[in-house]
């Protein structure tokens, strides 16, 4: 009589514990795959050089790359793209998808990335070069996320 009352007390107790795991699985699933959106959302910063640092009067397109579409965002002096390992060195957050940018003459023009809701914010930074540098970054322009470029419409392919 002890070991049935034994063995049905361990199956009610197997059965109330299962579906918390299950849901606890769900729930730590869930927040993994919403919180890394690199793994889903493609938004890359991109540098392309006219005329290199080497001359008087260099020249840099910043263009912000999404699935097949590319976005011209500025002509700077020099940029090039930063690694997600020197995100903080320039004020840039951790969730940021992406980052580039360059100095110049005592002034720089940073960019980064950003995933807000169904869009791409461009963040914009101009500091200057001095004893400490203070990266103010401010809004830039916001693109529209899409997964295929049949998504995006005809007025976004406009800088």
């Amino acid at each position: 009589m002890k070991l049935r009352l034994l063995s049905v007390l361990y199956l009610c107790t197997l059965l109330a514990c299962r579906p918390e795991e299950e849901a606890q699985y769900e729930r730590l699933a869930d927040e993994n795959t919403a919180s890394d959106a690199n793994a889903w959302v493609k938004a890359d910063l991109l540098c392309e050089e006219i005329r290199n640092a080497d001359e008087e009067d260099p020249v840099a397109v910043v263009f912000l790359s999404q699935l097949e579409q590319q976005y011209v965002l500025d002509t700077v002096y020099t940029c090039s793209v930063i690694s997600p390992q020197m995100f903080t060195s320039f004020g840039v957050p951790r969730q940021a998808l992406s980052a580039c940018g360059g100095w110049w003459a005592g002034q720089g023009n940073f960019y980064y990335t950003l995933l807000e809701g169904d869009s791409i914010t461009v963040m914009h930074a101009r500091p200057t070069q001095s004893d400490t540098v203070d990266f103010q970054y401010t809004p830039l322009r916001r693109v529209p996320v899409s997964h295929s470029t049949t998504d995006l419409p005809e007025e976004s392919y406009l800088p």
